[in-house]
């Protein structure tokens, strides 16, 4: 017989072509007509759109049926809407920790120190599975520990995708006790066992030595991918010689070095996609968006520059945020201040995709990690041809320049420092600000506003433009206009910081011995 239409092939096998479709294709066939509108209406297909709308990945509820996914997701997003916290736990830190913490895969760590050690050099992590609203309420929550017997500098995570932990250590020569130099070298761990990852061809790879009249550095490490990015930098050694960054390919056991040319260039970096970072340069106030290529002998791996820009089985949706933290010294010099200047903390906000979408069409359409010949010259995108519409900016966020993971997907979180205060959730998906802002609209309300909900927390629609005004930070004024939801909690709170994820927010308290290890935190839990 033959087939003159789609509707005419067997309802269960147009489901299934219909899953293969993106969500907003989706809900264009279900606005073609009446039987494709009840197929649309399929949990599955709906639990797709709202996904979309979300903006999560699939790995969040494994394990359970499409209606069950759809409807967590539906009273999680509920939930943070109005900021309702539908548990909140307390868990105490019942060791000594150190200034290493991460915050993934639904687990919380923090470095262990030996006890009694009068300095707090970290030597190990601990880590404790957080609570959520799919677990018993009678959970028993219990720290993991694992002991490296080095000293440790940073750790990385990876526990979604790779079920992975990278450990940067540092080795002295206990051969030659008068050497005053450190290797440097990173451990691949499951993070599951503490055991050797065996995807990883060498789990331990060297990374370099140095020595110890450096004094301390800053490290990052993030790993997306067959890929480990490590930034390592040296505040107090001034020298451009010092300042590392790394490129590793952890399952082959391969570190490359691509050193920044000045001091002081590089101080973090962010990932846009599996093959696409973005590094904020520091010196000449631009962020460079580069792409990782491997050579067609598959060999080094190379940045090759794609666009500097001035001032999903990966988990990186294009959709999420990426938060950039400055502080910017005042030109002028001010009564009482005889030699330093006021320098000010600002932060500005802007989604992934904004910056991948400057990146040249060629070198999007090639195929990964193969190299362009010859490598095109750097585009160079002005502020004012992407800054305005893309970012928003905000002066003074504490809590943002302390702490990371103060991001998860497209929320931001946030607190006023000093004494209690409340917790601020800022959204910038544009499906709730387009879903806000039309209630407004009907209302006859447009541009910014704030309502009280009902649960007592505030809600504030932000859509107009803002001004950092010209100055003495800034040469013309900085105006942006990056849509958001922010939602304030009416309870206050004293935490010295907060931190996010998918499901939960963490309010952290420090050690009053030193302020820097974690003594005890709650969890408030959403979804």
């Amino acid at each position: 017989m033959a087939l003159n239409s789609l509707l005419d092939i067997p309802l269960e096998l147009i489901s299934s072509i219909l899953l293969y479709l993106s969500p907003h294709d989706i809900i264009s066939c279900g606005g073609t007509c009446r039987a494709l509108y009840d197929l649309c209406g399929d949990t599955a297909l709906r639990y797709l759109v709202q996904m979309e709308r979300s903006g999560v990945s699939d790995d969040l509820f494994r394990g359970l049926s499409f209606p069950e996914r759809l409807s967590l997701l539906k009273k999680r997003e509920e939930a943070w809407m109005v900021l309702d916290f539908q548990k909140t736990v307390q868990i105490s830190v019942p060791f000594d920790s150190t200034g290493i913490y991460d915050f993934t895969g639904g687990a919380f760590l923090l470095g262990t120190r030996l006890y009694n050690a009068s300095r707090r050099p970290t030597v190990g992590y601990s880590y404790v599975p957080l609570p959520s609203l799919s677990e018993a309420q009678d959970q028993k929550l219990k720290w993991v520990g694992t002991s490296l017997e080095s000293q440790v500098l940073d750790v990385g995570l990876a526990v979604h995708e790779h079920d992975l932990i990278a450990a940067l250590i540092a080795k002295a020569d206990t051969d030659n006790p008068v050497d005053r130099n450190l290797t440097l070298q990173i451990r691949l761990l499951r993070f599951s066992t503490g055991q050797p990852h065996p995807l990883a061809e060498q789990p331990i790879i060297y990374i370099a030595t140095k020595s110890l009249l450096l004094g301390h550095c800053n490290v990052l490490i993030e790993i997306v991918g067959d890929f480990l990015a490590l930034l390592i930098t040296f505040p107090w050694a001034r020298s451009e010689s010092e300042d590392m960054f790394f490129l590793v390919r952890w399952k082959k056991g391969e570190a490359h070095c691509l050193r920044s040319f000045e001091w002081g260039a590089y101080a973090y970096f962010s990932f846009l996609s599996h093959d696409t970072l973005v590094i904020p340069n520091l010196i000449h106030n631009m962020l460079e968006v580069v792409r990782i290529v491997v050579d067609e002998d598959d060999n080094i791996p190379l940045l090759v520059p794609l666009l500097s820009r001035r001032t999903e089985s990966l988990r990186l949706r294009s959709d999420a945020i990426v938060l950039f933290n400055l502080l910017i010294e005042d030109a002028r010099l001010h009564p009482g201040q005889l030699h330093f200047p006021e320098t000010r903390p600002f932060t500005f906000i802007v989604h992934r995709r904004a910056l991948i979408a400057h990146v040249p069409p060629a070198q999007r359409a090639c195929a990964p990690f193969r190299s362009i010949k010859p490598a095109p010259p750097p585009v160079k995108v002005p502020w004012s041809g992407w800054g305005v519409v893309a970012t928003r900016w905000f002066e003074g966020d504490p809590a943002s320049m302390r702490w990371i993971t103060t991001t998860a997907g497209q929320r931001a979180v946030t607190m006023d420092e000093g004494g209690p205060t409340p917790i601020r959730v800022r959204d910038f998906n544009p499906y709730t600000v387009r879903a806000v802002r039309q209630c407004r609209d009907v209302e006859g309300e447009p541009g910014d506003w704030e309502e009280l909900l009902p649960n007592g927390n505030w809600q504030i629609l932000r859509v107009e433009e803002s001004v950092l005004p010209a100055g003495a930070m800034f040469k013309e004024d900085v105006r942006s206009a990056l849509p958001y939801v922010e939602t304030v909690t009416r309870e206050r709170y004293r935490y010295e910081g907060v931190l996010i994820d998918e499901e939960r927010i963490l309010g952290l308290k420090t050690s009053h011995e030193d302020e820097i290890g974690i003594s005890s935190f709650d969890v408030h839990v959403l979804g």
